[in-house]
């Protein structure tokens, strides 16, 4: 100002000293606006993240039993939110994700099996079994978008392949996809032998998969930038991170492997009995549960030779790998929403979307005879984990991984349907407790359109809506119930032949010899959630009125009467202990 008259420093003094009074006037309102927004829209409009592991045991995480295996950030997740232990999913893959996404039971939206299995049966039932979510449901990713949420996925879709399929016609305005149901964690190599090349898509385009990231990696680097471009845009979001861990072929990191080096050497018997005291002494498990009888798929690890044990330690030693690296992962995600300031008023769900798998590599069609493995894979022990192996983690460690329930992946028991289920977020009032009501997949859809404050609807491009199967648990996750369901609730499902109806604590269970009886069994879920005593005999009066229950069911949600014929030489036959062991083909073998 040198120079300048003094009635002018006098004036400008004057002027800039109005202004910032008027700056701070603005700023004060504007602050005053924005708090208020914040006050109410953080309970208006939560973010929401689902994110969603592939084929892992209920107890393969340590805030359900794991002693080994560790996963940190899912230890802090279950800290401060709810853990849910008698939550079933599906047992497969696709029917889960259709329930989950739709909230409508898999039979009705489309998913009625899975689309790689199809028999003339189906065609009786237009919509039921087309592999794909069809047009009578909406999917969270659309009700959430019309709420005026910004939507994203990354991950594994596995819920049809066509266009009117894709994420971007479901409702996600950013994704990147594999379509099937599983591959190479590094690259495009598949996991069909009918099928050998695996798709990806980006926002509804096909991309190649040639860049060598591990899946995990990869999936939360695409997750990580929806979601900054999501806040970019001052939007509420709905994030779907969907991890292809650890769904075979096993591979993970070579440094997340040797992590894990000598720590299964006691085998998958000893680890067994160790995971069922530990969630015992958790209370992840009812008081008195008994542990099921493993089937007699795989020898006791004390009958294996050296190279056997050495073979089957490796085995396990990957597929920690695969589970502590997406625990990193979904680290990295917690990172970036506390980052962003966000994190408190973002509502996280993780579960797995069925059981552990009990198949090695030789289950999937086109693999039996082991040619195309040996022509496109190295099977050799040292490069197991590596790109280009193949190898799947068997029955043994499967049935550690199911411990203490019955059975495995594909079975409609509680060892093919339990799944760990952890909510975190400003929802949950009582933060580190644990709940025991039962849930299911479908119920996520309606707690988010509670949380969300969302319509579904009624239609979806003039189609009449389906009704909801699931149960909205919001008021479960507020304190102000104990479960979403009366204590005589009722509930069917059906996979492959394999029936169930819940009514209460009872549950009658329908599965094909050698994996059940061929006639109803009845189990009391509550004094026996490891299915090892039939009470059928001595309650014939409550099996007789819930068949009635599961036979009108079936009707009334397009369940079809299955060829057994065709389910034993396509599915049951490979599991069927009567007819020998289920053994990992390897190059050495030809």
């Amino acid at each position: 100002m040198t120079g300048r008259p003094a009635t002018y420093v006098r004036k400008r003094r004057l002027k800039l000293k109005k202004k910032n009074i008027l700056a701070v006037a603005v700023a004060l309102v504007q602050g005053a606006a924005f708090s208020a927004m914040a006050a109410t829209g953080a309970a208006k409009d939560p973010n929401i993240v689902i994110i969603l592991a592939d084929d892992m045991g209920f107890n393969d995480i340590q805030p359900f039993g794991q002693t080994v295996i560790a996963t940190p950030v899912l230890n802090e997740l279950a800290s401060g939110g709810m853990r849910f232990t008698n939550y079933h999913v599906h047992a497969t893959c696709s029917p889960t994700r259709a329930q989950l996404l739709t909230g409508v039971d898999n039979h009705r939206a489309g998913m009625g099996s899975m689309g790689e299995f199809h028999i003339p049966e189906m065609d009786k039932y237009p919509g039921s079994y087309i592999g794909a979510m069809n047009e009578r449901v909406k999917t969270i990713a659309e009700v959430l978008k019309e709420r005026g949420y910004s939507t994203f996925m990354s991950g594994k879709w596995h819920l049809g392949g066509k266009k009117e399929y894709l994420p971007p016609a479901k409702g996600f305005e950013k994704s990147f996809v594999m379509l099937d149901g599983g591959g190479s964690h590094w690259d495009s190599r598949g996991l069909l032998g009918v099928q050998p090349i695996t798709r990806f898509t980006e926002d509804g385009r096909p991309v190649s998969r040639d860049t060598g990231e591990f899946s995990s990696d990869l999936y939360t680097d695409k997750f990580l930038s929806y979601m900054k471009t999501a806040q970019r845009a001052g939007r509420p979001f709905f994030g779907y991170l969907a991890f292809q861990a650890a769904h075979d072929p096993l591979h993970a990191p070579a440094d997340y492997i040797k992590k894990y080096r000598g720590k299964f050497a006691e085998g998958y018997d000893k680890q067994r009995q160790d995971l069922y005291a530990n969630m015992k002494r958790l209370g992840v498990i009812p008081a008195g549960t008994k542990m099921s009888d493993p089937p007699p798929m795989f020898k006791p690890w004390s009958k294996l030779s050296a190279d056997e044990r050495k073979h089957q330690e490796r085995l396990r030693e990957i597929y920690a790998g695969m589970i502590d690296n997406m625990d990193m992962n979904i680290g990295r995600v917690i990172a970036e929403l506390k980052k962003s300031g966000v994190y408190d008023n973002t509502i996280i769900f993780f579960f797995s979307d069925n059981g552990p798998s009990a198949a090695y590599m030789d289950f999937y069609p086109g693999n039996a005879d082991g040619k195309w493995i040996k022509e496109n894979y190295d099977t050799s022990f040292e490069n197991l984990g590596a790109p280009k192996s193949f190898a799947g983690l068997g029955p043994g460690w499967a049935y550690a991984s199911s411990a203490p329930f019955k059975l495995f992946k594909t079975m409609v028991t509680e060892g093919g349907t339990i799944s760990p289920l952890i909510v975190r977020g400003p929802v949950v009032k009582n933060p580190g407790t644990i709940n025991d009501g039962f849930l299911a997949v479908e119920d996520i859809f309606p707690t988010i359109l509670d949380l969300a404050k969302a319509e579904r609807g009624s239609e979806r491009n003039g189609v009449p809506l389906v009704p909801l199967k699931g149960k909205s648990f919001s008021e479960v996750l507020k304190g102000n119930v104990s479960s979403a369901r009366g204590p005589s609730f009722e509930r069917g499902e059906e996979l492959f032949g394999n029936k169930v109806y819940r009514h209460g604590n009872w549950k009658i269970s329908w599965l094909p010899k050698p994996f059940g009886e061929e006639r109803w069994q009845l189990f009391d879920m509550q004094q026996d959630r490891g299915e090892t005593r039939d009470l059928a005999a001595l309650h014939p009066e409550v099996v007789s009125a819930m068949v009635t229950k599961y036979d009108r069911w079936a009707q009334e949600n397009d369940v079809l009467n299955w060829d057994y014929q065709y389910l034993r030489k396509f599915i049951l036959n490979y599991f069927d202990w009567r007819k020998g062991m289920p053994k990992q083909i390897e190059n050495k073998d030809f």
